[in-house]
């Protein structure tokens, strides 16, 4: 999906997809990036998958997004791919090794769940429940990215 690799809504303006396009061409170029990332300031997490983007693929999504019929024939691809019901497709495997344990309270219990962060500055949240239920895709709640969660369950 092109716009989600260049991090931008699907009701974006033509100024915002250029904007966006150079952002993530600078987030991309190997010259550019970031050698030692801090969460705080960083266009970058730890775990960013900017270093595999291809600078190809991210020009022909800017010849794409910005070109109006272009355009249309992605978002309808696009659509019709949501209609066949398949599920996201994951922007990465993630180890729920990966994640941070976190307790949380809730109705007299305490339960666990792991955070991951996003490139976007959200997060990845994963529960017990989750887990229990054999839950493996997880979206940001900030942004539509979905990372596929490895773990295997252990019996009691």
């Amino acid at each position: 999906d092109y716009y989600n690799l260049l991090g931008i809504p699907r009701d974006v303006s033509q100024g915002d997809i250029k904007i966006a396009y150079h952002r993530t061409l600078l987030q991309s170029h190997p010259d550019k990036r970031v050698k030692s990332p801090t969460l705080a300031g960083s266009v970058f997490s730890p775990h960013s998958s900017r270093d595999d983007v291809d600078i190809a693929l991210i020009k022909e999504a800017y010849k794409t997004l910005i070109d109006s019929s272009l355009r249309e024939g992605h978002d309808t691809s696009l659509n019709r791919e949501a209609s066949n019901g398949r599920g996201p497709r994951p922007a990465q495997v993630v180890s729920l090794e990966e994640f941070v344990v976190h307790d949380r309270e809730e109705l007299d219990a305490t339960e666990q769940e792991w955070r991951y962060s996003c490139r976007c500055g959200g997060i990845y949240r994963i529960t017990e429940d989750d887990l229990e239920c054999g839950r493996h895709l997880v979206g940001c709640q900030s942004c539509s990215e979905v990372v596929w969660v490895g773990y295997e369950l252990v019996e009691d």
